[in-house]
């Protein structure tokens, strides 16, 4: 029997969600005693500190001089030089590449966390190299259990899990104070929907209520908002935090009592399950995917996707109803501790992941890359062309830097 290696291989570490996600598992694999590592086709990794207080090394290539295919033969390399037992295929058609190459005897994942169409799209190429798929929500195992494509592949309902932090005294706050909203999040309109917010502050401020609302996170839209949320008194404002550090969450967190989400589409909103799992009570988009798994009448509201007025009418009804918003808040916190806590989460994947797997399948020490299996045009990934786009990207690179 080999002792467990798990490899989580992503496109990107500069999403919240999905790196959050890593950081979370491979941190309690870590604590565990099993080795894992973070391997990234880009060099950014923004939440490095926090990767490294988790004791989770992170393999981040530098893209800029490389073509795809020398992208994927060294992330290959560093795969072969840590010998894993499992491959996870977390973000993006690159880290689905990978699988191709995984030796037999070596277990292959595919992770889908978001119901979005491109997404199961995607996957769907790469079923015949994978042994499981994984999906974040029940929604998204139906789905994708409809699917000719993955006929031949399981699919497991593997949801996120977040750090449970120690119960919090939340006191029945008076009714004429300030109800404390927070969004946290991309500030961007495709999916998170910030547009929405101006409309809902008029209508938070044509009914009376006091309240701040807090606005944490970045993205491409944070000048729209802050060009269109602004504080009307003493008693109703709005702030703008930026970026908050992973390490931060929890105290921006236990400053708040309601989160808002106004999402057209989600896998599971990791942001959701940290919040409620502090205490805050959901006002959130009634979508198929993610939330009923946690989010009901106990423990929140939800709101029709096409209700825009309805988030406002929600927080205005919590404000009025101070005992129901404590009630509510408890709920919240103990639906999360009972399955979505990080180790319900790793739980759920070594059920998933066979312990005796063998990491002795035989990694070449070179491999011979193709092009990506959906490239729209195959020729552009042919010996010849290769050694064209070398040139023009060492050049590119040079003129950057230089």
């Amino acid at each position: 029997m080999f002792k467990t290696r798990i490899a989580l291989v992503s496109g990107s570490l500069a999403l919240g969600g999905s790196t959050t996600f890593l950081i979370n598992f491979g941190g309690e694999l870590v604590r565990r005693g099993l080795a894992a590592e973070v391997i990234s086709f880009e060099r950014q990794n923004p939440l490095a500190l926090d990767f490294e207080r988790q004791g989770v090394p992170v393999f981040c290539l530098d893209e800029r001089p490389l073509i795809f295919e020398d992208r994927l033969g060294m992330i290959l390399k560093e795969l072969a030089r840590f010998r894993p037992t499992a491959v996870v295929a977390t973000l993006g058609p690159v880290s689905f590449e990978v699988l191709r190459y995984v030796p037999e005897g070596v277990f292959r994942i595919g992770m889908g966390q978001s119901d979005d169409p491109p997404v199961y799209e995607m996957i769907r190429h790469y079923t015949p190299w994978m042994d499981w798929t994984a999906m974040v929500s029940q929604a998204m195992k139906r789905k994708a259990e409809a699917m000719a494509a993955f006929a031949k592949t399981p699919v497991a309902y593997l949801p996120y899990g977040v750090p449970m932090p120690a119960p919090a005294n939340r006191p029945l706050r008076d009714s004429a104070a300030p109800l404390r909203i927070l969004y946290l999040g991309r500030l961007w309109r495709e999916q998170k929907r910030v547009q929405l917010f101006p409309e809902i502050l008029r209508q938070l401020v044509a009914s009376g209520i006091p309240f701040h609302w807090t606005i944490a996170g970045d993205g491409v839209e944070r000048g729209f908002l802050e060009r269109n949320l602004k504080s009307a008194g003493p008693a109703q404002t709005v702030s703008f935090t930026g970026a908050v550090k992973y390490a931060d969450v929890p105290a921006v967190l236990a400053q708040h009592d309601i989160f808002l989400l106004a999402s057209d589409y989600e896998g599971l909103p990791l942001s959701l399950l940290e919040a409620m799992g502090c205490g805050l009570v959901p006002v959130v988009s009634d979508l198929k995917s993610g939330i009923p798994e946690v989010v009901d009448s106990i423990n929140g509201i939800l709101v029709p996707v096409d209700d825009v007025a309805g988030y406002a009418r929600a927080i205005i009804h919590l404000h009025g109803h101070r005992d129901e918003l404590a009630a509510k808040s408890a709920a919240a916190r103990a639906r999360v501790e009972k399955d979505f806590s990080i180790t319900a989460m790793t739980d759920r994947w070594l059920g998933i992941i066979p312990e005796g797997a063998s990491p002795q399948g035989v990694w070449p020490d070179q491999f011979q890359v193709t092009g990506p299996l959906t490239a729209a045009h195959p020729a552009y990934f042919s010996p010849l062309m290769r050694t064209f786009r070398r040139a023009a990207t060492t050049l590119t690179s040079r003129i950057r830097s230089g």
